[in-house]
């Protein structure tokens, strides 16, 4: 076969792996698969100056800290996200900020445990296939405190949105509102039948 049907060539980061993954500004180093198919998928950030978030000075490269994160399935299997983080130290002496960690608030919150795109997967489960966080926490292979944990703020953000009621004109009924007027019933009757029993008695 011709080596243009390759999608990766030794010797460097791999576009259309880049693609695949689908994580801005990070790129693919390795894959594997484990004993029961899971993947980790290991990424990096390409070496780039960086500037101290604090004052501004260049930094300097000190290292790397290997974060793992929990993905959203992909090709049927758990994924794992390995990124190897850089670390950076300040060379200012009157900087505050010593070393600093590389973030990437569109790949993970700092100490997250799930990846930002995991978080979103696993509420859209809730909302169009409601899936129980239990069975949402099967899926991604960890804890179900984990899985809360990680999407609770983005409901609470969500809730707190008044522009999600734009466009809105009318309401449904559903049966949370049979529910409660069979609850008013049921007080209604209990409280007839104590009036009933103090007047009798």
């Amino acid at each position: 076969m011709s080596e243009l049907t390759l999608c990766c060539r030794g010797g460097g980061y791999c576009d259309r792996c880049d693609l695949l993954v689908g994580l801005d500004g990070l790129r693919v180093s390795e894959v594997a698969r484990d004993d029961r198919g899971a993947l980790t998928v290991t990424v990096e950030s390409e070496p780039a100056v960086m500037g101290c978030p604090t004052c501004g000075v260049v930094a300097h490269a000190h290292g790397r800290v290997v974060v793992d994160l929990v993905d959203a399935p992909a090709f049927g299997r758990r994924v794992r996200i390995r990124w190897v983080k850089r670390r950076w130290v300040c060379p200012d002496p009157d900087c505050p900020t010593a070393t600093f960690v590389e973030q990437n608030a569109a790949v993970a919150s700092p100490r997250a445990t799930l990846t930002v795109r995991a978080c979103w997967w696993a509420i859209g489960q809730l909302r169009r296939e409601h899936a129980s966080v239990n069975g949402i926490r099967r899926q991604l292979g960890t804890g179900w405190r984990t899985v809360w944990a990680a999407i609770k703020p983005l409901l609470e953000a969500a809730d707190a949105d008044p522009a999600r009621f734009e466009g809105v004109t009318t309401l449904g009924v559903d049966e949370h509102i049979v529910r409660h007027e069979a609850l008013l019933f049921r007080m209604e009757v209990r409280d007839r039948h104590r009036l009933a029993v103090a007047a009798a008695g």
